[in-house]
């Protein structure tokens, strides 16, 4: 069922009468009142004040007022979800509508600024109109400007956001991309490419391969734009004189800041766990993060303490013990850069198997990846395209190669939704150990914590024949 027949379903098939319909359109209204959000006589549509003026279009008008009408009788019904699958439903639904209504206001935008609309008002341009009308934020009147840019270039991904296929996430980051002159020409050859990724994977992952595809075809190229960055560096530490507080700023170059991130994640988990063990201590196993001593924000500064703590006390020249870092290699990407760095020249790699990441997925520059490798500060591990690990260069002997195997195709914890990062998953037999599961990279899975236990509820994950990931509830039915 569309998500439209869903909706009016709910206002239809009640099985109320039409007495009882206005009843509830009559107490709606009352609660609007009372909220200072209408003040319109009795009998007058709800929220007619905030539209004293309507549209030239005629047409347009009544599907306007159609639209709000049907907001004032879903409003009616309630927007309570039953349970969580219904709550599931009710995202589904709304995020439908949501990206459809999205879709039509950057179509008001591109309108505005293709006909000129804005200078009747001494309005520099649609987007200056848009966020002065309707009271937005800079950055949302910059994002509808550059969203109805790129709609009005890419159809493709235009028709699909408007119906309700693409989110306005996608298309936010697909419009940022298209502001780039050098990139734009070429994203509408690679339309169908886009939308079928956006549906595929979440919003991170995709925004994470977008942007590579377009860092790959700049024509700057990434090695003279990381070589900016790196010679761009800087840290500062700066006192408040009025409260003496202080705060850190820093910009580093691509493999530097992702070998300074893993450190810092590192800590960072430290301090949780020891948050954890103490309210563990104090309130039993069913800790909570609520139960938690400090904030996200307080272990991250006092993670971030602990690191020049430690590196004050190290002594000098030390390294610190037992930590690797690991770059993970498509194996084409591998191939590519040791061809280019043999020929001499610039790599030429595929945007659609490129890969050259930290563990928990922080895209590094491959050709600074690649030196650093070679001086050994670095371990690459090499997968296919299946996601199997095909070569594991070592830096120096450790333990935990099974571990680094079974993460190098996943950045993040496989439960749906969850973006704990890999690095601090525990690794589960997906058929369990106990019952002969094998301990290699096809039976393993980057779980973190809480989601390994929460298998002991009976749940349970798989890895399907395509490689993806599947989360079945306990009675069977599939956790999207």
């Amino acid at each position: 069922m569309s998500s439209t027949a869903v909706l009016h379903s709910t206002s239809t098939s009640s099985g109320k009468g039409e007495g009882e319909g206005d009843d509830h359109l009559s107490v709606l209204r009352d609660r609007l009142r009372r909220e200072g959000l209408a003040e319109s006589a009795a009998g007058d549509p709800v929220g007619s004040h905030r539209h004293p003026e309507r549209v030239a279009n005629h047409s347009a008008t009544v599907a306007l007022e159609h639209a709000e009408a049907a907001l004032d009788e879903l409003f009616a019904a309630g927007v309570c979800p039953g349970d969580s699958r219904d709550a599931v439903v009710w995202i589904e639904q709304l995020e439908h509508l949501g990206r459809r209504v999205d879709a039509a206001r950057a179509e008001l935008t591109g309108a505005i600024q293709a006909h000129v609309l804005h200078a009747p008002d001494g309005h520099g341009s649609a987007r200056i109109m848009v966020r002065h009308v309707g009271k937005l934020s800079d950055a949302e009147a910059d994002f509808r400007a550059k969203t109805a840019t790129a709609a009005a270039r890419l159809p493709k991904v235009r028709a699909a956001w408007q119906a309700g296929e693409l989110s306005t996430c996608a298309v936010r980051i697909l419009g940022r991309i298209h502001a780039n002159q050098r990139v734009a020409p070429a994203m509408a050859a690679r339309q169908d490419e886009f939308i079928a990724d956006a549906r595929s994977w979440s919003n991170r992952t995709f925004a994470r391969k977008a942007y590579r595809w377009a860092r790959l075809i700049d024509e700057d190229g990434p090695e003279p734009r990381n070589e900016r960055d790196h010679h761009k560096r800087d840290a500062r530490l700066t006192q408040n004189p009025w409260d003496l507080s202080w705060e850190v700023t820093g910009f580093f170059a691509s493999t530097q800041g992702a070998q300074m991130r893993e450190i810092f994640d590192h800590y960072l988990d430290a301090e949780f766990k020891a948050d954890w063990e103490t309210a563990k201590a104090r309130v039993g196993d069913e800790v909570s993060n609520d139960d938690l001593d400090r904030t996200d924000a307080q272990r991250r500064a006092d993670a971030l303490f602990r690191i020049f703590q430690d590196a004050a006390a190290a002594p000098e020249g030390a390294v610190p013990p037992g930590f690797v870092h690991n770059i993970v290699w498509s194996a084409s990407a591998f191939q590519e850069m040791l061809a280019a760095m043999d020929a001499d020249r610039a790599p030429k790699f595929d945007a659609d198997d490129f890969m050259c990441r930290t563990d928990d997925g922080h895209d590094v520059d491959p050709t600074e990846a690649a030196a650093t490798s070679l001086l050994g500060q670095f371990r690459r591990v090499v997968v296919d395209a299946a996601g199997v690990v095909i070569d594991l260069g070592r830096a120096r002997r450790f333990t935990g190669s099974a571990r680094t195997a079974a993460t190098a195709a996943r950045t993040h914890c496989v439960w749906p939704g969850c973006h704990a990062p890999a690095s601090r998953c525990d690794i589960d037999h997906l058929h369990e150990h106990g019952r002969g599961g094998l301990t290699n990279p096809h039976n393993a899975a980057p779980l973190c914590g809480r989601h390994n236990r929460w298998k002991q509820k009976g749940f349970s994950v798989r890895r399907d024949a395509g490689g993806g990931w599947q989360t079945t509830r306990p009675d069977g039915s599939q956790l999207e």
